[in-house]
């Protein structure tokens, strides 16, 4: 179809513009009027416009809302959409009361533009896809397969299903990751506190003494008057270290190489590559049962992946799909995934049932995360007990070390 540029007043006086798709002039000044904005100019544009060009100058505003949205949000949502439109209430009507019950303001603003779009006469996918910071490209993809083929009775189910166990598996490596982070955050303060404050006082007691001390004490006293005495540096050099390592995480070329040493980690390169493997196999299980094809599947789930390195040989495996490869053989020569993996789409691409070996493997995999889980959080707690005990035993002894020579002496 060819692309319109346009200029056009809403009612409230605000003028817009943009580059956009229609079948011609009639189609658009239609779409532009259930707008509620009256077009007052539209040429045909020989220039592709950008992603998402529709309606540019709102872009800013879905962005900020989509940020104040939870994945716990959509989940609601879908959950409510499901079970009333599956009990039969038109759908506009479904959206409509959803909207009004949201706790949520953001959400709520989404929500109430979504069923005025369909009230104007856009399909649910097409006002969804305005918000890809709320709705992303799965879920868009999947409301507009239930469209298309009439199952999206079925499709919001699946939705459902799969929010709830995103949401799972993303609370259980927070937890496994949060939890070291917080006894070591809390174990720092405590050490900052005895090495600033607590140590400087003893240190004026030996040094009205004049008493011999032991290494250990030495160390510690001369740390300690490094720190204080240079406290502002170290702490700038450490802000300034966080905000280099930032920002060298923007490049693409820093992020593919931290995304492909992760997966690498003794400790959490497995859980992460257990909880990448069950997004990801019940992503294309969905997106399969929906009916959509292996390759498009496959490119929705790369561009929902957020490791750099594995969405760069999804997109190898696709290219070996292109040129004639199955699925089992094109993810067998990347050698990035397990064995399990690869033999369970092999199985499920010989008795055509691959959705649903790949909905028995991210059931599988989701039970390997609690497992692991488990599993590093007994590890990690001893670890941690054993490295901040010797930390604080050392200052301990360093401290009380000459106290204790000084009473034998005397």
């Amino acid at each position: 179809m060819p692309y319109f540029t346009y200029k056009a007043r809403e009612f409230s006086g605000k003028t817009i513009s943009g580059t956009v798709e229609a079948e011609n002039e009639e189609a658009l000044m239609e779409r532009l009027h259930r707008r509620n904005a009256v077009p007052l100019w539209v040429t045909q544009s020989n220039e592709t416009p950008p992603k998402n060009a529709l309606l540019e100058n709102i872009k800013t505003s879905m962005k900020s809302l989509g940020s104040q949205v939870r994945l716990q949000d959509i989940l609601m949502f879908t959950n409510q959409l499901s079970a009333m439109f599956g009990s039969g209430i038109p759908l506009s009507k479904s959206i409509q009361s959803i909207a009004m019950d949201a706790k949520n303001k953001s959400f709520k603003t989404v929500i109430t533009d979504v069923y005025r779009s369909i009230e104007a006469g856009d399909d649910l996918s097409q006002a969804m896809s305005r918000y890809p910071s709320v709705f992303n490209d799965l879920y868009v993809n999947l409301i507009r397969s239930g469209e298309v083929s009439g199952t999206l009775a079925i499709i919001l189910p699946q939705l459902a299903s799969y929010l709830e166990k995103a949401i799972e598996i993303r609370g259980k490596i927070k937890a496994a990751i949060m939890y070291p982070a917080t006894i070591i955050s809390f174990a720092i303060i405590v050490i900052g506190i005895l090495v600033l404050m607590i140590v400087p006082k003893f240190a004026l007691i030996y040094e009205r003494l004049k008493a011999p001390l032991p290494l250990p004490t030495k160390l510690l006293l001369q740390g300690s008057a490094f720190l204080r005495q240079n406290f502002i540096p170290v702490l700038i050099a450490l802000i300034g270290l966080i905000i280099l390592s930032y920002a060298l995480m923007q490049t693409k070329k820093m992020r593919y190489l931290w995304d492909k040493t992760k997966l690498r980690m003794p400790i959490f390169g497995s859980l992460i590559i257990k909880g990448t493997l069950t997004k990801f196999t019940k992503t294309l299980s969905v997106l399969l049962h929906s009916g959509m094809p292996i390759i498009q599947s496959i490119e929705i789930v790369s561009n929902s992946v957020d490791n750099l390195y594995l969405k760069a040989v999804l997109d190898r495996c696709i290219i070996d799909i292109q040129k004639g490869a199955s699925v089992s053989q094109a993810f067998s020569e990347s050698r990035a995934f397990p064995d399990l993996l690869i033999q369970m789409i092999s199985s499920g691409e010989e008795s055509g049932t691959l959705h649903t070996m790949l909905g028995k493997t991210s059931d599988f995999y989701q039970q390997q995360v609690s497992s692991s889980v488990s599993a590093l959080t007994s590890i990690i707690e001893p670890i941690l007990i054993i490295i901040i005990g010797s930390v604080v035993a050392f200052i301990a002894i360093s401290i009380f070390l000459p106290i204790f020579r000084m009473g034998g002496a005397l």
